[in-house]
């Protein structure tokens, strides 16, 4: 949809960043605020869906940008503003996109987890950077900034971002995934859904799903999801170091956490698909024939029954049984696919409260 005013820009931001993205749907209450003058951040989407933006890098740039619709020439500087200041709408905007059946807000326990939260705000960023044209056309605001389009922009968050990368990157090779949809996927649930969903896309497009039984399907993404959270922990730490440092530290932290959730596919894989499984299942059975036929001499009249438990398929539980045994944890039976309402999510009804604690930053 065109705006030609920023009013109209803010009536429709939420929509346009469902629109480029495919998210089910924004959680954005309608209601904008503006940050305080003492913070230094661009923005910030607080616990009850409200988005707020900074006066100064985002408001004011936007409305000299409508004040000074369809003037070309302005000089790279002013144009930048504007840009940098589209991206932080975005930015906010990504933020409050969810999954069907749940909200942004579902995620205030969750986010207090520093893995979680550097995992959210390194995915936010690198979707938002990397899709400001998209949203700068779908909102035809280079009509309104001639130039705006081909401006620079500056990313926040440099300690999040090169590990999201890394991590995106290395989910994408494992999985044959493009690098940019498996960004995308990320972008479109809410924080406490992030490493889930980079599990799944794992886990679906590996040998797994013919392997492991439906019922185990969502036991096994946990463990997965489980595994590539340690290595983002450190990172709201990084800030202190130079930049190269930083991007260095950040980058080694992403891949890392893709490492470790392949690495835990491929046990998973070992557990469901090792011979040596089938042949202690076998070995088994055989063994207690025997012992049986040792109890009961009678039963020696015939060397075929003796045979015959060996030779005959074993039941789907046993199967489970044994293989979970091997493994040295419960077996996944138990385990049930959850409801899209259901996956994820904290339901903490929208409630006010505090800030995120991780809002957009100015440079």
């Amino acid at each position: 949809m065109k705006v030609t005013s920023l009013k109209g820009m803010m009536d429709e931001q939420a929509n346009a960043a469902v629109r480029i993205s495919g998210a089910d749907h924004s959680s954005w209450n309608g209601k904008l605020d503006v940050t305080d003058p003492a913070r230094k951040v661009r923005g910030a989407v607080k616990w009850d869906n409200t988005i707020e933006y900074s006066d100064r890098s985002v408001n004011e740039p936007l409305r000299e940008m409508f004040d000074n619709a369809r003037v070309h020439n302005q000089d790279p500087r002013t144009l930048q503003s504007y840009r940098e200041a589209v991206k932080t709408v975005l930015h906010e905007n990504t933020h409050v996109l969810a999954a069907e059946g749940t909200q942004h807000s579902d995620a205030k326990d969750a986010f207090q987890n520093p893995s979680v939260k550097s995992l959210e705000e390194g995915v936010t960023e690198l979707y938002s950077y990397a899709n400001v044209d998209r949203y700068i056309d779908d909102l035809g605001l280079e009509e309104v900034a001639p130039g705006i389009g081909s401006a620079d922009a500056n990313r926040s968050y440099k300690q999040y971002v090169p590990a999201a990368e890394t991590f995106t990157n290395g989910i994408a090779r494992e999985s044959g995934v493009d690098k940019d949809e498996v960004v995308r996927r990320l972008a479109v649930v809410n924080a406490e859904q992030k490493f889930q969903v980079a599990a799944e896309t794992l886990y679906d497009n590996s040998e797994l799903p013919g392997l492991v039984p439906e019922q185990g399907r969502e036991a096994a993404v946990q463990r997965i999801a489980a595994a590539m959270r340690p290595p983002f922990e450190p990172l709201p730490g990084l800030e202190g170091l130079n930049a190269q440092e930083l991007r260095r530290e950040s980058a080694k932290a992403g891949g890392r956490a893709a490492d470790a959730g392949i690495a835990e596919v491929q046990a998973i894989r070992g557990q469901w698909s090792a011979p040596q499984a089938e042949q202690r299942v076998e070995r088994g059975a055989q063994q207690q024939a025997g012992q049986q036929a040792q109890n009961n001499p009678q039963q020696t009249q015939n060397p075929q029954q003796m045979q015959e438990p060996a030779q005959s398929p074993q039941s789907s539980d046993l199967q489970h049984a044994m293989r979970a045994g091997l493994s040295g944890s419960a077996p996944m039976s138990s385990a049930h696919v959850l409801a899209a309402g259901e996956q994820g999510s904290r339901r903490s009804g929208g409630q006010g409260g505090p800030e995120r604690q991780g809002p957009e930053r100015g440079e």
